[in-house]
């Protein structure tokens, strides 16, 4: 179950996040009046596609992950590291959450009012520019995964989600899933057995080691060319 609480921690993160000198003190004292943070347990639904977009959301602490739904098919966007904000095209497209955000493990989430983020940005171009910048960093990630999806074969797949989780969300080649090979398949598109039988192969290729949820890329430069190749 979520839990509402308020503490200096999650502002002063979200000021470090976005250049603190880019917002005046009357700006920042705004955004801490129009907020609250929540505690979400791993598997809990922080925003459901399809709803009413009221809040911006900043993860302050923990995994989530981003997807489609449609009937009984989901499709993963992405993997979420901390410090990130979610959910930014509701700002200025509709005002719905147009994807579906859950925790991987246990996440701390700030919540800021819609209106009062439409506000500051309307009147500082500086915050404007970097939440239309996270904005578009996030279109090219998404373009990067469409084409990795359509274009290539499975390993070449499965290399370019190894490199990302290496490189985007946990900054180390050696490190340990926070989710479950499930949604590692979804991630790549692919069966839980196709997912399972790569891992195999990278191993038996000597490109990772694996223990249980347990990754370590041992040879990078080959997995960069399974990416590139695949």
């Amino acid at each position: 179950m979520a839990k509402p609480q308020l503490t200096t921690q999650c502002i002063d993160c979200f000021c470090e996040s976005i250049a603190f000198q880019s917002l005046s003190k009357s700006e920042i004292d705004l955004l801490n009046a129009h907020r609250v943070e929540l505690k979400f347990n791993k598997g809990e639904v922080i925003c459901k596609q399809g709803s009413f977009a009221t809040h911006l959301l900043f993860v302050q602490k923990g995994l989530t992950k981003s997807y489609l739904e449609e009937d009984s098919r989901t499709q993963i966007l992405c993997i979420n590291p901390p410090g990130c904000f979610l959910e930014i095209p509701s700002m200025s497209v509709d005002n719905v959450f147009h994807y579906t955000v859950a925790a991987l493990e246990d996440v701390e989430v700030c919540f800021f009012d819609l209106s009062a983020i439409k506000k500051v940005a309307q009147e500082n171009a500086k915050f404007a520019w970097f939440l239309m910048k996270i904005g578009h960093e996030a279109q090219i990630l998404t373009f990067d995964r469409f084409f990795s999806l359509t274009q290539k074969q499975l390993h070449g797949r499965m290399a370019d989600i190894l490199l990302c989780l290496s490189n985007r969300i946990y900054g180390s080649y050696e490190f340990v899933l926070a989710f479950s090979r499930k949604d590692l398949a979804d991630l790549t598109a692919m069966s839980n057995e196709s997912a399972i039988r790569i891992l195999k192969d990278f191993k038996d290729d000597g490109i990772i080691e694996t223990d249980g949820k347990g990754i370590k890329i041992v040879n990078l430069e080959m997995l960069k060319k399974v990416s590139r190749f695949g």
